[in-house]
């Protein structure tokens, strides 16, 4: 499998506690946070969500798991304007594709033989901020429109067992090591409602993203030999999507629930995986 083919795969899930797409430029339904803290805002008031979560990704030639957890908050300057910002950091692990090259002793070419999966594990941090514009909000329900810069960073190692050969002779067998650090950043913007419905606040969500990035991988072989690649920088094509979800509140325990329903919906939407996703949000206003 190639590195950037490979990386395609891990952005899916790498930012799912955000309501993204999986790079597949459609609109998605799904049940998942919002992407700004609260419902609503008032004058000169802060509010802080603490999302976590759990995932694990089975599929063909991948079984991956992790979890992390994403915090935001917001600052609201008056009733019509506010601003927020997001930080997180996502763990995962498991198997995909075992993945090594070709490399040199000298002018020898040796050629590596897989003998098995590769091991993968890294880190996700993804950043964003939002100028929010207030235009409703009565006891019936609000309106809020968002914008703003995103970035996601991602360490991720791969190691694969391999051996190299050269006609009949073959090297013991060692660890193919794929370090790649990726990052990711654009813009978001959207809207989102709130439906007040006894102790429960409905929203409604949609997004677009613009994103575009670049992917900088370093190689080690095991052996005293090197790798004949001058360019390790990879670059990331612009590329869109849009978003489109919802949640439910349960405001006299400042809960989110609705991402609950993730894990049920998310087995029958990609073909050849079935995410498995479990996540919770904790709601904290304060004067």
């Amino acid at each position: 499998m190639k590195p950037t083919k490979l990386l395609v795969c891990l952005f899916w899930f790498l930012g799912f506690f955000v309501p993204r797409a999986a790079f597949a430029q459609q609109v998605n339904f799904q049940f998942a946070p919002p992407p700004i803290p609260y419902p609503y805002f008032e004058p000169k008031r802060n509010d802080f969500r603490l999302t976590g979560g759990y995932f694990t990704l089975p599929g063909t030639g991948i079984n991956l798991k992790g979890g992390g957890v994403i915090g935001s908050g917001r600052h609201a300057a008056n009733e019509r304007v506010a601003f927020d910002g997001q930080v997180g950091l996502v763990a995962l692990n498991g198997t995909v594709p075992g993945f090594s090259l070709p490399s040199l002793q000298g002018v020898t070419l040796w050629s590596p033989v897989n003998e098995g999966d590769g091991r993968l594990s890294g880190v996700a941090l993804p950043m964003s901020m939002n100028i929010e514009v207030q235009p409703i909000n009565t006891p019936r329900g609000s309106l809020i429109l968002f914008g703003g810069p995103n970035l996601m960073i991602a360490p991720l190692t791969i190691e694969t067992p391999y051996h190299l050969k050269r006609g009949a002779t073959v090297a013991q067998s060692s660890k193919f090591t794929t370090k790649a650090t990726v990052v990711i950043g654009g813009l978001q913007a959207g809207l989102q409602g709130a439906i007040p419905v006894k102790k429960f606040q409905l929203t409604p969500y949609a997004m677009v993203n613009m994103e575009s990035g670049s992917a900088t991988f370093d190689f080690d072989t095991g052996y005293n030999t090197y790798i004949p690649v001058t360019d390790t920088v990879v670059n990331i094509e612009p590329f869109s999507f849009s978003t489109v979800g919802g949640d439910i509140l349960y405001t006299p325990w400042n809960l989110s629930f609705g991402t609950l329903f993730q894990a049920a919906s998310a087995k029958k939407q990609q073909s050849g995986y079935k995410l498995v996703l479990f996540t919770v949000s904790w709601h904290l206003r304060k004067p």
